[in-house]
C-alpha cells in the first residue's frame, strides 16, 4: 500500500440494517486506504472491522422492514441516529446506503451535500417471474393479497432510488426488476468471491463414494430445498456409491408454508431416515466459513436451486471451489453459472433433477475436474474480489491504490 493519496480524507458513511452484510469488504478496504469510514446499522452480525467506527442504531422492539410501517420505523431510528453523528460534526462526503428496508431514506435529508449511492438487492415487479414459478407447489403461492403487500414495499426503495445519485445491483437479473428510469442508472457489481479462499483441491474430495452436497442458509421452498430432498431420496433409492451432506439452519427465511412435522428439516429427516441411520446422509448445519470452504472442495456434485430470485453467494462459492454443478434452469442462476459445465435442471419437476444428480455423479473424475475448472473460470474472469472492488472505487470516485 502506497499510503493515503487524497487529500482531504474522504468520509463514507454507511447504512445497513445488520453489519456488515454486502459492505464488509469494500467499508473494510475503504479505511485500510486511509478513509473515515462509519458504519450505522441496526444489528450487528460479526466482528468489528479494523478501521471502521461502528455506531449502533438503538432499537427498542422487534425490528420489522416487511411492510412500509416496518420501513418508515427504521427510517425514523435511522435519521435520528443520523442527526445525532451530524451533531457531532461529522458529516460524510459519501453514503452508501442498503436500500429497500428504510436505512437511508431521509439520508439526503440530513446530509443534502453528500454522495448517495444506493445498493438495490430486489425491486417487486408485478410482472416477477417469481410469482407465477411453480403454480402446483404446496407449501407456496402468491396470493393477489400478498403481491398486493409486496408491491407497497417498493414505496420507500422508490424515494431512496429517485434521490441516489448511482444505484447499484448485484446482478443483471436484479437491474433488470427495476422500472426503465431506474435502469438507466443501475450499475451491477457484485460482492465477488475471494478465490484464493474458495480454492479448488479434488485431493479433498472422498475416493470410495460420490459427495453431494447441499448448503443453504434455511431449509425452505425458495432455495428447492423440498425438491432436493424428494429427489435424492429417488436418487439414494438407486445408487449405492453416494454420500449426501446437507449443510444450513433449519428455518424459514422467505416466508414459505411449512410441513406439518413443524419444520423442513423435520421433514427432510423422516423422509431420509434410513440413509441417515446408515451414516449416508448428514445434517451438518450451519458452517463456519473454513469447514464451509473444506465442503465445498471436498464435494464432486453441488446441486444449488432457486425460485427466479436473489442468487446466493452459495453459488458462486461452490464455482470458486470447483464443484461440478446441479443448478435450477432460472434466469438469475443461467446469468452467472457456466451454461455448457452445468447441469441444468426443471427443479419442480422430480424426474428432471434427479435425471441432472444422476449423470452429474456418473461423470469421471476427468469429466468432473474439467468442468469444475470451467465454473472456476468463470468466477475468475469476472467474479473476484478484487474486480468487485475496483468497481466500487470507480463508482465512488477514490483512486485505486491495490
Amino acid at each position: 500500500m502506497r499510503g493515503r493519496w487524497f487529500s482531504p480524507i474522504l468520509k463514507i458513511l454507511f447504512l445497513h440494517h445488520n453489519f456488515p452484510g454486502q459492505f464488509r469488504w469494500i467499508a473494510s478496504h475503504l479505511a485500510t486506504v486511509g478513509c473515515d469510514v462509519v458504519f450505522l446499522t441496526e444489528a450487528n452480525l460479526a466482528d468489528p472491522l479494523p478501521g471502521v467506527r461502528h455506531v449502533a442504531v438503538p432499537v427498542s422492539h422487534p425490528i420489522s422492514h416487511s411492510s412500509i410501517d416496518g420501513q418508515l420505523a427504521c427510517a425514523n431510528r435511522f435519521l435520528e441516529s443520523m442527526k445525532t453523528l451530524k451533531a457531532s460534526g461529522w458529516c460524510p462526503d459519501t453514503i452508501v446506503s442498503h436500500s429497500g428496508w428504510g436505512c437511508g431514506l431521509d439520508a439526503s435529508l440530513v446530509f443534502p451535500k453528500a454522495k448517495i449511492v444506493s445498493y438495490l438487492e430486489w425491486w417487486f415487479s408485478d410482472q416477477c417471474s417469481d410469482y407465477t414459478f411453480d403454480p402446483n407447489s404446496p407449501w407456496w403461492q402468491y396470493s393477489e393479497d400478498t403481491r398486493f403487500k409486496l408491491r407497497r414495499r417498493n414505496l420507500s426503495l422508490s424515494l431512496e432510488l429517485a434521490e441516489a445519485d448511482t444505484i447499484i445491483a448485484p446482478t443483471n437479473w436484479q437491474r433488470s426488476q427495476l422500472p426503465i428510469c431506474f435502469q438507466d442508472r443501475c450499475t451491477v457489481i457484485h460482492e465477488g468471491v475471494d478465490t484464493n479462499y474458495f480454492v479448488m483441491n479434488p485431493k479433498w474430495r472422498p475416493s470410495d463414494r460420490i459427495r453431494i452436497t447441499y448448503a443453504t442458509r434455511g431449509m425452505e421452498q425458495m432455495r428447492g430445498f423440498p425438491h432436493f430432498i424428494e429427489a435424492i431420496s429417488e436418487v439414494l433409492s438407486v445408487r449405492k456409491n453416494l454420500e449426501v451432506v446437507i449443510a444450513g439452519t433449519d428455518k424459514v427465511a422467505y416466508g414459505s408454508k411449512v410441513p406439518k412435522e413443524g419444520s423442513f428439516g423435520k421433514w427432510a429427516r423422516s423422509i431420509l431416515k434410513p440413509w441417515i441411520e446408515q451414516g449416508v446422509v448428514k445434517f451438518v448445519g450451519a458452517l463456519p466459513k473454513q469447514a464451509y470452504a473444506r465442503l465445498l472442495k471436498s464435494s464432486h456434485v453441488h446441486c444449488y436451486l432457486t425460485r427466479p430470485f436473489v442468487l446466493s453467494w452459495s453459488l458462486l462459492d461452490s464455482m470458486a471451489s470447483g464443484c461440478q454443478i446441479v443448478c435450477s434452469d432460472v434466469p438469475p442462476v443461467r446469468e452467472v453459472a457456466h451454461p455448457v459445465a452445468s447441469f441444468w435442471a426443471d427443479h419442480t419437476i422430480r424426474s428432471s433433477l434427479v435425471s441432472a444428480i444422476c449423470k452429474a455423479a456418473d461423470l469421471t473424475e476427468h469429466q468432473r475436474f474439467a468442468n469444475g475448472l470451467s465454473q472456476r473460470h468463470v468466477i475468475l474472469s469476472g467474479y473476484t474480489r478484487q474486480q468487485s472492488l475496483v468497481s466500487w472505487l470507480r463508482v465512488l470516485q477514490i483512486p485505486d491504490a491495490t
